[in-house]
């Protein structure tokens, strides 16, 4: 994957647990349009620089992790991306909560894009907090006449954000701040199924992501072909 170099344009705290930052930089003049919700590789800084190292090295994996791209600006090249923060310590989560701009930051990538089906006959999105940016990015890139269901988890009330949906999806917030609950499955089990085949889009803590799979497996009109299910992170 291509590894381009940028730096902190803009930060904003959508709520106690998201932060929003802003990457520009003279690397992403030919970064590719229309991959929002694709995942791309953040490359951090090591202890005691400022500037990520670029390249691949012994052990250059352990200074990377997966992101998601909420958007990108193609006349700006303003890349934005969704950080999870004050909820859990990690390398990327760390470097977010103490982000400043001009800070610099590597990427590399993106991949593809996760939802299979943007035509489907209706759409099922379930995510926690750490999925939220991909199933917002996913919910924004839908056809205006796309119908279903967004079951989305945060930990407060503070924690939900706007999302600019397609008026025939119906987005539901789940307030849930103890991670031992598998809460979204409760909630994907009270929704209404409705007919034909959906695409599925469903991410989040691993074994409450298998448990979610199950369920959804039995359901009328599922297709393994038309479900992207992965787990972000292991309890």
């Amino acid at each position: 994957m291509k590894m381009r170099m940028t730096q902190v344009a803009k930060i904003e705290d959508l709520g106690p647990h998201m932060r929003r930052i802003t990457l520009t930089g003279d690397d992403l003049n030919d970064f590719p349009l229309e991959q929002e919700s694709a995942h791309f590789k953040a490359i951090f800084p090591q202890p005691g620089h400022s500037k990520p190292k670029l390249g691949a090295y012994p052990g250059f994996k352990k200074w990377m992790r997966s992101y998601t791209i909420r958007a990108f600006n193609n006349q700006t090249k303003a890349l934005t991306v969704d950080f999870a923060v004050n909820d859990h310590k990690g390398l990327g989560t760390n470097w977010a909560s103490n982000a400043k701009v001009g800070d610099y930051l590597g990427i590399a990538g993106p991949g593809d894009t996760k939802h299979t089906n943007y035509h489907a006959d209706w759409h099922l999105l379930v995510a926690d907090l750490t999925a939220l940016p991909a199933a917002a990015a996913v919910l924004e890139r839908l056809p205006a006449e796309a119908k279903g269901t967004a079951v989305l988890q945060v930990p407060t009330e503070q924690d939900k954000q706007v999302i600019h949906a397609p008026k025939d999806i119906t987005v539901r917030w789940v307030i849930n701040p103890d991670l031992t609950k598998n809460e979204l499955l409760n909630a994907v089990q009270s929704i209404s199924w409705l007919p034909g085949e959906p695409a599925i889009f469903i991410a989040g803590e691993i074994r409450q992501v298998k448990a979610i799979k199950r369920y959804v497996q039995d359901m009328p009109g599922y297709s393994n072909e038309q479900t992207y299910s992965s787990g972000y992170w292991k309890a």
